[in-house]
This record gives structure tokens, C-alpha cells and sequence, in this order.
């Protein structure tokens, strides 16, 4: 748990457009770590091209890492994370940078974002920095002290069913990354080759989470309630059919999937219509970057992929043709 983040320099954009973001905000914030001594806040400024009279600065500690993440001792000896967010201008989305990958062993870039909608973070640039080797699974905990130091409030609830949607992602991504290496041997792919493959199942993971979060919301809104388990399973696994990644997951994998999808539904606000906004834009960026790696892999990447196209509403259109089969019996 020893990272950094922060919240970078405000957009020079025009007062009519960003009049109330900038009354809010003001200058950007930058939460440290409680453990950082002097010079490693110096040494995290630096990183981020800014001083101390540039931003607005906040402390996080073990206490807001128990708030937040619903975990740890409290102990302010261990937080290290520090953070820099802008706030972005509305239908933006979330973007994430790390700015010191070889400092951030644990955690991808893409796989922060998913968990923040999921926390109800909006339309916000966040980059993350550490001037020491960290995991990266307390990285949320910045991001949320500067909402709410800017007088953004974040739900506890779905904050902590953030941190487990982090964890859980970790967890499956790890298993599809070893199944796949193991499956694809024959391949002969470089080590520079088998990172990029490794990063393309990783982003096809964050995808399903956006498909299935998306097809949740669809089909309580056409019944008007939550769906059942069954409907649960069988949106994860059509999920993990359509991007490919069915061959790569064991049982255990599916059923963490699947208790993940059972909360987003009964967490009020992850679902709604501001996070699937925010999610329509997160969906581009994920296929932005399978395609890139893709084509960057040639033949392999083309194995990749699949019929990850073809596949795009595949499932979900054939139970719809499904339903409005029956539904044409009975009418």
C-alpha cells in the first residue's frame, strides 16, 4: 500500500464553460500520504512538474484508508499514497496515467477506472506517481479524499464495493493472464510480444465489467426489477463468451464475477444513469486499446481478438429475439 497520486493542473478552459468546476475546485488538490517524510513530498511534487503554492494540499491517512476501503489497521505509518485529480468538464469521463509504471508493480492504469465509476467519481483526470515501489490496491483512497475535500461526497458503500470490485479484477485478470500464457505457448511470443498479450486480456476483463454492469441496468429497466441469480450468471458468462475469455476463468473466477454483479445492483447509484454515461466512455477506450495491441501482434493478435467484433450484442440481441419470440405467442 505505498503509492502516490494526484490530482493534475486545472484545464485553461473558458469561465463560461468551467465557471462552477473552477468556483469548486479552485487550484488542484494533491492528497500525500501520511507516512511520506519531507523530502518524498518534495520528491512526489516533482514528479508532478508542481509546487506546494500551485495546489491545494491534503493529508490521507490510515484512518480515511478504513473509511474508504473498509480495511486496514489505521495505522498512518503505512500510507504512503498521495494524489493529483483534475476535474474535467462534464461527459469527459475518467481518465487515469501512471506517470512512474516501474514504481506501480501491482495495479494497471485501466484497471483503476472501472472501480472509481463504480465509486460515483465523474469526468475527472487522475495521475499516478510514487517515488517508492508500491502494490497499488489503496490507490482509490487519494482519489476519494480530494472529491471530498472539494466538497464532492462519496458514498462509503459503493467506495468499498469499489475496493473489492479492484480486488476481485486483480484476482481474475491474474488467472486469465496464466490459463491464456499456458494455452498460447506454442505461440514462441517475445517477452515484449507476451506483455502486450498479457495487457489486452487484462483490458478485455475491464470490458466485461463494463458489459455486464451495462446489461444489469438494461434489463431492470425493461423489467422493471433486479434480476434474478440466473439472469446474473448468465450475463456474466455471455460477457465473458463476447470478449473471449470464457477458455481462461475457472468456476471460482465466474462465481466472484458473479457476487460482484449481485452488489453493483443493490448499491444505489451504480447503475444509474451518470455512471453508465461514464461507462459508455470507458467502453471506448478499452476497445481503443485491444485494438492497438492487437494490431501490434499481428497474426496472434488477431487470434486475440477473435471474434471479439462479431460478437459485439451478439448475446444480448439473441435473448431479446428470445423474449420477443415468446412475447409474440402470447400477444
Amino acid at each position: 500500500m505505498l503509492l502516490t497520486f494526484f490530482i493534475g493542473p486545472a484545464k485553461n478552459t473558458s469561465a463560461a464553460e468551467d465557471a462552477v468546476i473552477n468556483e469548486r475546485w479552485g487550484k488542484p488538490t494533491v492528497v500525500l500520504g501520511s507516512a511520506l517524510n519531507s523530502t518524498q513530498r518534495a520528491e512526489t511534487l516533482e514528479k508532478f512538474g508542481v509546487s506546494a503554492d500551485d495546489v491545494n494540499i491534503d493529508i490521507a491517512n490510515g484512518a480515511d484508508l478504513v473509511k474508504y476501503l473498509g480495511y486496514g489497521s489505521g495505522d498512518d505509518n503505512v500510507m504512503f499514497s498521495s494524489v493529483m485529480v483534475t476535474r474535467e468538464n462534464e461527459g469527459q469521463g475518467v481518465k487515469v496515467d501512471i506517470l512512474t509504471p516501474e514504481n506501480i508493480t501491482l495495479i494497471t492504469a485501466d484497471q483503476y477506472k472501472n472501480p472509481l465509476i463504480t465509486a460515483g467519481i465523474t469526468d475527472a483526470t487522475i495521475k499516478v506517481a510514487s517515488v517508492v515501489k508500491v502494490t497499488g490496491e489503496s490507490a482509490l483512497t487519494g482519489v476519494y479524499k480530494a472529491f471530498e475535500a472539494n466538497g464532492e461526497k462519496v458514498d462509503e458503500n459503493r467506495a468499498k464495493l469499489a475496493q473489492e470490485e479492484l480486488d476481485t479484477t486483480q484476482s481474475v485478470s491474474d488467472t486469465i493472464v496464466k490459463n491464456a500464457a499456458e494455452k498460447n505457448a506454442n505461440e514462441n511470443l517475445t517477452e515484449q510480444e507476451q506483455e502486450k498479450a498479457d495487457e489486452a486480456y487484462r483490458t478485455q476483463l475491464n470490458q466485461t465489467l463494463v458489459e455486464i454492469k451495462q446489461e444489469l441496468a438494461d434489463l431492470r429497466e425493461k423489467q422493471g426489477e433486479l434480476a434474478t441469480k440466473a439472469d446474473v450468471e448468465k450475463i456474466v458468462n455471455d460477457a465473458l463468451a463476447k470478449y473471449n475469455l470464457s477458455d481462461y476463468v475457472s468456476n471460482e473466477d465466474v462465481n466472484k464475477l458473479v457476487s460482484l454483479a449481485e452488489k453493483y445492483q443493490k448499491t444505489d447509484g451504480v447503475l444509474d444513469k451518470d455512471s453508465l454515461a461514464q461507462l459508455d466512455k470507458l467502453s471506448d477506450s478499452f476497445n481503443k486499446t485491444v485494438n492497438k495491441l492487437s494490431d501490434e501482434l499481428g497474426s496472434f493478435g488477431e487470434k486475440l481478438k477473435g471474434t471479439l467484433n462479431d460478437n459485439q450484442g451478439f448475446f444480448s440481441n439473441l435473448w431479446q429475439s428470445i423474449k420477443d419470440f415468446f412475447n409474440g405467442l402470447f400477444n
